[in-house]
């Protein structure tokens, strides 16, 4: 049977039927399953009644009808009975969305007679389609995902691709405005801004019957029929901004709009080409555009070279979701849950009308818009609760006045621009709500929100009061504030707040300050770079936070970014309450720590002081011109056999993950700790380096560079003494995917992108190399885009080796850990590979030769310790390292990185 016509057979059936969701829900998945060609609902992977920790409006086990995971795409679907209104129970498909893992693709909400088909993951709160099964026969492209066959799934017109074609064009509008502003002199570049955003809510309120009678592109029509935009543009702003109804005149019926976006009206004599980008747009229906528009008109006219200096990065709204879900939803509906009267439920709106939410990095608004929808949501569902309880029916449409406003919403930002796009975007949300939610609450005149969202720098400007903050701070690294930022404003940075680390990124301020301000019973959720797991950041944010009496309740632990920067972020929700249960990349845990993992928090280890003294970072140059092509080097040498001794090849991580053995592909001038004098004696280095370091490095403001220019910047002089009596040594890359270390000649000089290992015992190479090691270093979430950075001070020197191994146990490990070096060797040499495509290709093969050389080498690392693999090995270091460094404060002596005597 074809497609169209096992439809046309399904939906017949589906008349005939009582739908009922208790007793036909399951047949119905069952036979439109068969529609789509598959034997049963069985073959089609479907899971009905699946159990979904958090699930229910409580928190508790909630179960979803049916769970298909057989098909291309994994679907989640929710029945309900014939008749049932589908919007209500949203929330409730949005709530299993949220706590699965992996995610669907698509979401169904059914009533038997009708389909509506979600992609949370690009539509967070709208139906891509809404489908009748009468007419599934001739729209059957929109639930193609479901075949058994391959078939092209396409659902019509596109939100998003609508919404960011009209941000291109505005962008661009304000684009030619600014460049010719600024070449006339006739208007500002803040007026061309207000006056797009101008242009921007008008369209919006056409097409959403705030601006009666196409009463906006009436008004392009005349400007393109010769009027001038001057007058016919700025009258029309004028009317809008005038209380009452026009009561003639070109512009009669004009409401007033008020909030405060047409306080000032910049008038501007438009050109022909910039009427037509306006026109065009006018011709879209504004409907299908979404808020999240004006984060994407702020991205395309706002300066990238601003944007990127102050780590300004817009949020997706399915990442926003993993925020106001946790943040602000989730408490309150606990509460509506638990709330079994009428007296009761009015309570808990007139508290919800006093919630405030706040961004403190409100950038063009979103954050803001998605949460006042969220707590609106939360309103309708109070009153529909209210509703249900009333035994008049007359009493049960009452229940229908919103009282929740956009004026409980704030938000700083230190751009003016953002701050004015905040405001329209949360001013669009309430006519948006009303109609999506069928409230009758007024939608004009727009609030006045320039008191609520402010130009303000909220690492020094006092926080609104708020039950909730929220928001994606900007990303920018520790070591790139001076840069960016500049002098001045990073030392004001680091007096305003002396106890947190001057390496800490950007964003690790606003945590801590978010739980500052927050309330003993509010809550907070923020998007960070992933960095805030690690080191500085992690204790100048999630340290601090746990340390001051916060419980992280809710966290994605790493993720690649949605916008357009290149990094992986974490987005972590937290309280001053501890909770029952925990969420950490969608799955139920029991607590989760400060590295964002849910096992032993090794963040708290101590550093061992047998392990200082060896493991380093390699040495850093800081110029380009000390690096030679080998050429050069090797002529050198051969003209002066003393050169080698100050011509070395260098080796950085990308060498020791990507080329075999991790052999240097690069050449370097390198005097150590020579003084001029000494170094002079090399003559062909030395004037290389004369001619083209010198130059450079009495150019750069750090006049410590200008004193000993012909020295790498920093030389490491105790890692070079302690490998100078070594026949060879171990090194890592400070970043890579796998971390494993490579035994290096001693010829090679390391690089700052390398950690060093000073040590040439097979022995210690095989403890490193061993999954005892590796837990311990994936504890310390030492990350970066997604790969492991490996410290020196967080991860080596707080590593607990084992205290008491006999010595033919320590030799079996060289034994093993040699038998692994040579194979490694063998095989990186045999295919040209670097350790990274070795470790790619047969780590996770259970059978390879690499997996099983691994296996024998952790047996023997496990009994060097005295442990078990079925132990919690990660408590069992800790452990230890907590004993050890007890030990060592009372004047013992313990075993560090050396086999015990």
């Amino acid at each position: 049977m074809n497609t169209p016509l096992a439809l046309q057979t399904f939906a017949n059936w589906v008349a005939s039927i009582r739908g009922d969701e208790a007793s036909e829900a399951q047949t119905y998945v069952n036979r439109l399953l068969q529609a789509w060609g598959w034997a049963d609902a069985v073959e089609a992977g479907t899971f009905f009644e699946k159990p979904i920790p958090k699930g229910s409006l409580g928190g508790g086990m909630g179960k979803a009808d049916a769970l298909i995971e057989g098909t291309r795409s994994t679907v989640l679907i929710e029945m309900k009975s014939r008749g049932k209104a589908l919007g209500p129970h949203f929330p409730q498909l949005q709530r299993y969305w949220m706590y699965l893992a992996p995610k669907p693709a698509y979401c169904l909400l059914c009533n038997f007679d009708e389909l509506w088909v979600y992609d949370i993951n690009e539509l967070v709160d709208e139906p891509l389609v809404k489908l009748r099964v009468a007419d599934l026969a001739s729209q059957s492209s929109s639930l193609a995902f479901l075949s058994k066959s391959e078939q092209p799934v396409h659902f019509g017109l596109n939100q998003i691709e609508v919404t960011e074609a009209q941000a291109r064009s505005m962008g661009e509008l304000f684009g030619r405005l600014r460049q010719r502003g600024a070449k006339s002199g006739a208007f500002t570049a803040l007026e061309a801004q207000r006056f797009v955003l101008q242009c921007v809510l008008s369209l919006f309120a056409e097409d959403r019957n705030l601006l009666p009678n196409l009463q906006f592109t009436l008004a392009l029509d005349a400007c393109q029929g010769g009027q001038s935009s001057y007058d016919v543009l700025g009258n029309l702003f004028g009317e809008m901004n005038t209380p009452g109804i026009t009561p003639g005149g070109q512009f009669r019926g004009t409401p007033y709009f008020n909030g405060g976006l047409f306080a000032h009206i910049p008038r501007l004599e438009l050109l022909p080409e910039e009427l037509d980008l306006l026109s065009a747009s006018a011709e879209e229906n504004w409907k299908q555009v979404r808020p999240s528009i004006f984060g994407n008109i702020f991205e395309a006219s706002s300066d990238a070279a601003t944007r990127h200096a102050h780590g300004q990065h817009f949020t997706s709204e399915v990442d926003m979701l993993q925020i106001i879900r946790p943040t602000i939803v989730e408490p309150w509906e606990e509460r509506i849950a638990q709330a079994s009267s009428i007296a009761e439920l009015e309570g808990l709106r007139q508290a919800l009308t006093q919630y405030r939410v706040c961004d403190p990095a409100c950038g063009s608004g979103n954050f803001l818009y998605m949460g006042y929808n969220a707590v609106k949501d939360l309103e309708v569902s109070i009153l529909r609760r209210i509703s249900d309880l009333r035994r008049s029916e007359v009493k049960k449409g009452q229940a229908v006045l919103g009282l929740v406003t956009p004026l409980q919403f704030f938000g700083m930002d230190t751009s003016p621009f953002a701050v004015e796009l905040a405001r329209v975007t949360l001013m669009i949300a309430r006519k948006v709500a009303n109609d999506r939610l069928g409230l009758t609450e007024r939608d004009l005149p727009l609030d006045n929100l320039d008191n609520n969202i402010r130009v303000a720098d909220a690492l020094f400007a006092q926080w609104p009061e708020a039950d909730s903050y929220v928001g994606n701070p900007p990303f920018l690294g520790g070591k790139r504030m001076r840069t960016e930022l500049g002098d001045d404003y990073t030392e004001r940075v680091y007096n305003y707040y002396p106890d947190s680390s001057n390496f800490a990124d950007f964003c690790c301020y606003w945590f801590r300050l978010a739980h500052d301000n927050l309330k003993p019973d509010g809550r907070a959720g923020l998007v960070g770079t992933n960095m805030i797991r690690r080191g500085y950041n992690r204790r100048a944010s999630l340290d601090y936070i746990r340390d001051n009496g916060g419980f992280i309740h809710n966290a994605i632990s790493t993720e690649p970014w949605s916008g357009d920067a290149k990094v992986h972020v974490s987005i972590v929700n937290w309280g001053k309450s501890k909770p029952r249960r925990c969420t950490l990349d969608g799955k139920s845990v029991s607590e989760i720590n400060t590295t964002l993992g849910d096992t032993v928090d090794a963040t708290e280890a101590s550093k061992l002081k047998a392990n200082k003294g060896t493991c380093f970072v390699g040495v850093q140059p800081t110029g380009a011109g000390f690096d030679v092509p080998e050429e050069t080097a090797l002529e050198w040498i051969s003209h002066d056999q003393r050169n080698a001794q100050v011509v070395r090849p260098f080796s950085m991580g990308y060498n020791l993950a990507q080329c075999p053995l991790g052999k240097p592909d690069r050449w370097i001038v390198d005097f150590g700790t020579l003084v001029l004098e000494e170094a002079e004696t090399f003559p062909l280095p030395f004037q290389h380096l004369k001619d083209y370091v010198r130059p450079v490095r009495l150019a750069n403001k750090n006049k410590e560079l200008h004193v000993r220019w012909w020295l790498h910047w920093r030389p490491r002089p105790a890692m070079r003494t302690a490998i100078r009596d070594k026949d060879f040594y171990f090194a890592v890359p400070r970043v890579s995917k796998w971390a494993f270390p490579l035994r290096l000649e001693k010829a090679w000089l390391p690089g700052e992108k390398n950690v060093v290992l000073a040590s040439e015992d097979f022995y210690v190479f095989g403890l490193l190399t061993s999954s005892v090691h590796r837990q311990w270093m994936h504890a310390q979430k030492g990350t970066l885009k997604g790969d492991i950075a490996y410290t020196h001070d967080s991860i080596f020197e707080t590593f607990p080796f084992p205290q008491i191994v006999a010595p033919e146990l320590a030799q079996q490990i060289r034994q093993a850990m040699t038998a692994l070096n040579d194979y490694r060797n063998e095989v990186m040499l045999g295919r040209n590979w670097g350790i990274t495509d070795l470790y790619n290709a047969y780590f996770h093969e259970p059978a390879s030769q690499l997996a099983k050389l691994h296996q024998a080498l952790d047996a023997l690392v496990l009994k060097a310790y005295g442990w078990k693999a079925k132990e919690d090995i990660l408590s069992n270091l800790l452990d230890l390292n907590l004993e050890l460094a007890e030990r060592e404060a009372a004047g013992e002596t313990v075993v560090g990185p050396w086999a015990p005597a």
